[in-house]
């Protein structure tokens, strides 16, 4: 992607525009998954990924196109969502998708009971995790970055990202496989 922001010429400002336009369709797909997966909730993911591009839009200077733009973008989600997060905690609330879930007519009610059951037990087993954990498996599963690219926004290397992942993955399906067997 061409670095033109600064640049003060008709042309310039239509080369912005298209390479800003492509950003999004590039990559809005990514940054509303890992959203999506980190907070649950379809409505409020698609405003907060909404809020990423403004962010990242205002913040394109700072951006270093020598680093990939995914990794940039799901940095300034990871923040976006932690202040979601932060926010939500003081007040409760049922998440719009399973109740517009519930009364689709779209699955028969037996299905739409096992769906949000299995979704259930994933979000308890994902809620176990520390959060870093939770952070690198949403941005390794719904992202798809490699784990190199998962270290840059993190901090950390790619070498403990696998090493995260797989512990995460461990407890995960410890879990579940208890669930299933106290279900028996």
């Amino acid at each position: 992607m061409v670095h033109t922001i600064g640049r003060t010429t008709r042309e310039s400002k239509v080369e912005t525009a298209y390479s800003l336009e492509l950003m999004y369709h590039r990559h809005h797909k990514s940054v509303y998954n890992y959203i999506a997966f980190r907070i649950n909730n379809h409505h409020d993911a698609e405003e907060l990924a909404s809020d990423v591009f403004v962010k990242a839009i205002q913040k394109y200077d700072s951006y270093n196109p020598s680093k990939p733009m995914e990794a940039w973008l799901i940095a300034i989600a990871k923040n976006t969502v932690t202040d979601y997060l932060r926010k939500s905690m003081r007040r409760n609330f049922a998440p719009v998708d399973a109740i517009m879930g519930m009364i689709s007519g779209e699955q028969q009610p037996d299905e739409v009971v096992v769906m949000n059951e299995k979704n259930h037990e994933l979000m308890v087993g994902l809620s176990r995790l520390k959060d870093k954990e939770r952070q690198i498996l949403s941005m390794k599963f719904a992202t798809e970055l490699k784990h190199g690219e998962i270290g840059e926004v993190l901090g950390i290397s790619a070498s403990q990202v696998g090493v995260i992942v797989h512990r995460a993955m461990g407890k995960l399906r410890k879990y579940l496989e208890e669930v299933q067997r106290d279900e028996r």
